[in-house]
């Protein structure tokens, strides 16, 4: 888990670059790292939720040798929806599978002792939810990093829900 003066500096950053996060969904149950999700709620400038992990980047991503000096090891995720998507109905996949893929994904680079980042897609193997096809996840650079202490730089990355034939 992140210490106390890291996820400080890593609320603080998601607030100036994204907006104030007006609820977090918060994790009861950690196998592993903890992962909380911001909420985001639709503003002025971006008419839409964003919503970004708090946690993935605690953990040190197994990334391959030659990509070390770019600093590629710890990464929070981000999916933006529709500013009339129900973040109030999580009992019901439809609006839960945002959700649950970004906790996937978080979880992916420990189950799977590798990495994720810019350009990554992950299968899902099957649609994401009852009447929603997407079945794959592709990750773009958000341009955006922060160093919350010497030596973690937390890159984000955008989840984008693809059909795995794109």
């Amino acid at each position: 888990v992140y210490e106390e003066k890291e996820i400080d500096i890593l609320e603080e950053y998601i607030i100036e670059r994204y907006g104030n996060f007006t609820n977090v969904f918060h994790e009861i149950v950690s196998p592993d790292i903890h992962v909380d999700i911001a909420i985001i709620p639709p503003r002025k400038e971006s008419d839409y939720y964003t919503l970004i992990t708090m946690g993935m980047g605690a953990h040190k991503m197994n990334v391959p040798k030659e990509l070390s000096k770019y600093n590629l090891e710890r990464a929070e995720l981000i999916i933006n929806l529709p500013k009339d998507w129900n973040l109030q109905n999580t009992d019901e996949e439809i609006w839960y599978w945002p959700l649950r893929w970004l906790k996937i994904l978080a979880r992916l680079p420990i189950e799977q002792n590798t990495w994720l980042g810019f350009g990554h897609t992950v299968p899902s193997g099957e649609p994401v939810a009852e009447d929603v096809l997407f079945n794959c996840m592709l990750l773009i650079d958000d341009d955006s990093k922060v160093t919350v202490s010497k030596d973690k730089d937390i890159n984000f990355y955008t989840v984008v829900p693809i059909y795995e034939e794109e």
